[in-house]
């Protein structure tokens, strides 16, 4: 029927993700869907679909676009889901641990790392570094949008003190070689992220928190206002099954890649990077972000980084209330060790 009066606020779609028990097999909701955990997001972005289209006129009578000219096509094609939000010690962990595919406490590339292909019907015991099935929920009944067999090829956390306290946010992007679902009924209700997040002010170091620390390009306790970290996993989907999807997931092509930006305050502590900066050869530097340990049952618990090594691709004047230096960083592997570790204390 046209002209229908409903009409549905932004703030009613919410994004979901529940790990595969069977990579490309969508995960079934559970009871009161509770397998799948909401990402608390800022806003819903619509997932590139990216179907095939060739509109090309083809040689004939006339000059216009025919229908019979037309190539319209879903198989063999690569679906993208973005998403923005607050990390949480519900989501957060799930996310680390696919994109890096370490389920440990302590989730690490190594400097050696070499994943191993994925397979359409592969079963996958270890929870959250394999696939997971992405649901876009919509409000109308039995009409979201179902993404499985996906993988998290992207994730951005970054902090702000002059930023909702110093809140940390994060954002990223799933992606799946397999056809969506357009016709979801699942619906999760529990809403377990709110107010369970990570600050960057647990890195702050005082007299009653010795154990926090912060280091960035090799200089101990600068002055911090913010920083990002991103970590890059990127994937191939290859061969095709008769349901047009793609058969095998490959990660890390062409690399696995983290990059760090930071600012700090300019000042006899900083002002050297200047010239490490442009005087770099084959020297690292380390960077590391130590949270303060949480008190016994504290929620959450906080979120450690280290980066052993890293070459600066960038130092530049930030005008802030003072001066600071906006640092920006690759890390680079030895031959042995790990490329970065991301540490998240547990429960």
């Amino acid at each position: 029927m046209a002209n229908l009066s409903t009409a549905y606020s932004p703030k009613e779609f919410e994004l979901a993700i529940a790990h595969e028990g069977v990579v490309g097999t969508a995960q079934a909701g559970g009871s009161n869907d509770t397998n799948y955990k909401l990402i608390n997001i800022d806003s819903i972005e619509m997932p590139s679909l990216n179907p095939q289209q060739v509109l090309d006129v083809r040689h004939g009578a006339g000059r216009t676009l025919k229908t019979v000219d037309m190539f319209l096509n879903n198989n063999l094609t690569v679906k993208e889901i973005s998403f923005s939000g607050i990390a949480d010690s519900t989501i957060l962990p799930m996310l680390v641990q696919n994109i890096t595919q370490d389920a440990s406490g302590a989730s690490s590339i190594p400097a050696s790392y070499n994943p191993s292909e994925l397979k359409k019907g592969d079963t996958s015991s270890t929870a959250n570094i394999a696939t997971f099935s992405v649901l876009l929920r919509s409000p109308e009944a039995n009409n979201s949008m179902l993404f499985k067999g996906c993988v998290l090829t992207s994730l951005t956390l970054n902090g702000d003190i002059s930023e909702e306290s110093g809140r940390i946010k994060m954002s990223g992007t799933f992606k799946t070689g397999m056809k969506p679902i357009f016709s979801s009924n699942l619906n999760p209700t529990a809403r377990t992220h709110f107010n369970l997040n990570y600050f960057t002010t647990d890195y702050a170091d005082d007299a009653s928190t010795t154990d926090a620390d912060i280091v960035i390009a090799g200089v101990t306790s600068p002055i911090l206002k913010s920083f990002s970290c991103t970590i890059e996993n990127d994937v191939q989907f290859m061969g095709f099954d008769q349901d047009g999807d793609h058969q095998i997931i490959a990660r890390a092509l062409p690399e696995a890649s983290v990059t760090f930006e930071s600012v700090v305050k300019y000042d006899a502590d900083t002002d050297g990077l200047v010239a490490s900066f442009e005087q770099q050869s084959t020297g690292t530097l380390a960077n590391s972000l130590t949270a303060k340990t949480s008190a016994s049952g504290d929620v959450p618990r906080n979120i450690d980084f280290s980066i052993p090594k890293a070459i600066l691709t960038d130092v530049s004047f930030s005008e802030e209330e003072a001066m600071f230096l906006s640092i920006s960083q690759k890390a680079v592997a030895g031959t042995t060790g790990d490329l970065i570790a991301i540490t998240i204390e547990a429960d």
